[in-house]
């Protein structure tokens, strides 16, 4: 069913300007006047930013516009002129795209730019060819810029080397103790051993955890002990990166500054040991970089359900169709044998998961107020992929419907006795902030009209002065309500806006037959890289026993249990 027409009417002036005083309320009626006219259109709701440039869209009322826009609640957005909503063309490009995904048209009335009709929609499209080629060349000045950084020895920014801490002041590396032991250690070990594997398993037995608790696999190990940077070597440039694959460049293009920060290692020590892994690669008939050219899509995620370590991934059998899947094993049984958890690959755990999400969010579009918790653990299992599931946990299930019915009636109905008492203080907290929060926005708006509509002239620096509170005052709410929502329960991947676009562009493609997703073809279609950026955008973790899942645990704290017939 198509959606009720409704505009969202957008306006921005700058205030250094005193005839933009004039512009505001002409603009209004202008559009106003334009939506019911000439779009047919008597529901409409307006947004105004005054005293904001347009050299970006981070600007408040924009915001709001295009969040309630991504919620489905307009169809159309109007707008004066085409750079209302930015002079910059990547943001417009942005936006435009957004509104193509969602079916809201958007219309330019000074422009007479409505992308209802084929010339609109065609003036847009050569607006958006030089929006691509800004954009390219653009990133082609950042590569060259970050070259020149890297050439000149500074840091181009990632992730900082497990061993080290980076000083944004000083902008230069300083070793960090209590990791270089753990280095110290892991070179130590594998010059003894000639084991990349076995290094891993007397590493994690010494009780050492990576820098984000976890135990060390071979994986990184491996990484660890072939980096130069822990012989104080900087590289930059050497490999690029495409969809699917990491490629090798030419030496020739490489940057490598040596002796650029401090060493942990010594590079007598660090060539031993590459020549032992270079030894032990010929070996098993490794080569370099295959490894990283194998995408495995839940990778890092899976655990095992009974001793808990990570399952490592290595590709399995190739299908007559071409699909080669992963295959997963816990890596306490890959290293002492001791664990009895069997291998899973990829095709149980993507069935399992990829549909479980896409009725995730059948659910949250066909939930009512009277659907039961049998109700929602009924849509949950539909279909092939739970043929041996009997249940899912209550409790999941009992905050999965409160979650939906504060979304689709603006309040929670407590009924699981587990949460209510739980959950009571932080929401009452959260609904305080809110209340604070719009208090804070309707008064910066009350002395936006004052300034500008009012007769009684107010001088700019008091205006400035008292937008600038206010504001402070919003962002500051904003921070302890987004704080107040993490520690809630209720908060679930349903309401994640990025979740939901995702999930959309992935799962309801031609992957989709007779209301299941193939993952198969899924992959076939899509790719082990967009599906592996998805999953991992929102899961944390998959806990697997013998070939069955047994939980998901999404990234904001919601864990997702089942049980087995």
């Amino acid at each position: 069913m198509p959606k009720a027409k409704k505009a969202a009417i957008y306006r921005r002036v700058s205030t250094l300007h005193q005839a933009d005083k004039d512009s505001l309320p002409m603009q209004r009626n202008d559009l106003i006047n334009y939506a019911k006219y000439v779009l047919n259109i008597n529901n409409y709701e307006v947004f105004t930013d005054a005293g904001y440039s347009g050299k970006n869209t981070d600007r408040p009322a924009f915001q709001d516009m295009m969040q309630r826009v991504k919620n489905g609640e307009f169809s159309h957005i109007l707008v004066w002129k085409i750079d209302r909503i930015s002079r910059n063309l990547l943001d417009f490009s942005s936006m435009y795209a957004t509104c193509k995904s969602l079916r809201v048209i958007f219309v330019s009335k000074n422009e007479q730019f409505d992308t209802s009709t084929a010339m609109g929609e065609a003036m847009l499209k050569i607006i958006l060819v030089f929006a691509e080629l800004e954009r390219n060349m653009t990133s082609e000045r950042v590569s060259a810029t970050m070259i020149s950084r890297a050439n000149d020895g500074h840091w181009n920014g990632g992730r900082v080397p497990f061993g080290y801490f980076f000083d944004k002041i000083s902008k230069t590396f300083a070793i960090k103790n209590d990791e270089a032991a753990v280095i110290h250690n892991i070179y130590d070990t594998y010059e003894r051993e000639h084991s990349v594997v076995n290094t891993t398993q007397i590493i994690n037995e010494s009780g050492s955890r990576s820098r984000r608790g976890y135990k060390w696999t071979p994986t990184t190990t491996n990484i660890i002990l072939r980096n130069p940077f822990y012989v104080g070597v900087l590289r930059y440039n050497r490999q690029s990166e495409s969809q699917s694959t990491f490629k090798l460049k030419d030496k020739s293009e490489w940057i490598i500054i040596p002796d650029h920060h401090p060493a942990i290692i010594g590079k007598k020590q660090f060539e031993l040991c590459a020549t032992w892994l270079k030894k032990n690669q010929r070996i098993h008939g490794v080569a370099g970089h295959s490894q990283r050219k194998n995408i495995h899509i839940f990778a890092g995620l899976i655990h095992c359900g009974y001793c808990g370590s990570l399952m490592i991934a290595t590709l399995g059998r190739k299908f007559t169709s071409g699909y080669r899947p992963s295959m997963y094993i816990c890596s306490e049984k890959r290293i002492s044998k001791k664990c009895k958890n069997k291998y899973v690959n990829d095709t149980t755990v993507g069935g399992f998961v990829f549909n479980y999400v896409s009725n995730l969010l059948h659910l949250q579009e066909s939930f009512s107020p009277i659907y039961t918790e049998s109700d929602i653990e009924q849509l949950l299992l539909k279909g092939d992929s739970f043929a041996h599931v009997s249940a899912i946990n209550r409790l999941t299930l009992s905050t999965l419907r409160n979650t939906l019915l504060e979304n689709k009636c603006g309040h929670i109905e407590y009924e699981h006795p587990s949460i209510k008492n739980h959950s009571v203080s932080s929401l009452q907290e959260t609904t305080s902030l809110q209340v604070d929060l719009d208090k804070q926005k309707r008064a910066l708006e009350r002395l936006e009209e004052l300034y500008l509509f009012s007769d009684d002239s107010m001088p700019q620096k008091d205006y400035l002065q008292k937008c600038q509170r206010f504001r402070n005052n919003i962002d500051e709410l904003s921070k302890k309500l987004n704080e107040s929502k993490k520690d809630s329960i209720f908060v679930t991947s349903l309401s994640d806006e990025k979740f939901i676009e995702k999930a959309i562009a992935l799962l309801f493609n031609k992957s989709m037959q007779n209301g299941c997703i193939d993952f198969q073809k899924l992959v076939m279609d899509t790719g082990n890289r967009i599906l592996k950026d998805f999953i991992n955008s929102i899961v944390s973790d998959i806990i697997v026993k013998d070939g069955l899942i047994l939980q998901i645990d999404f990234h904001n704290g919601t864990t997702h249990k089942f049980s087995y017939k």
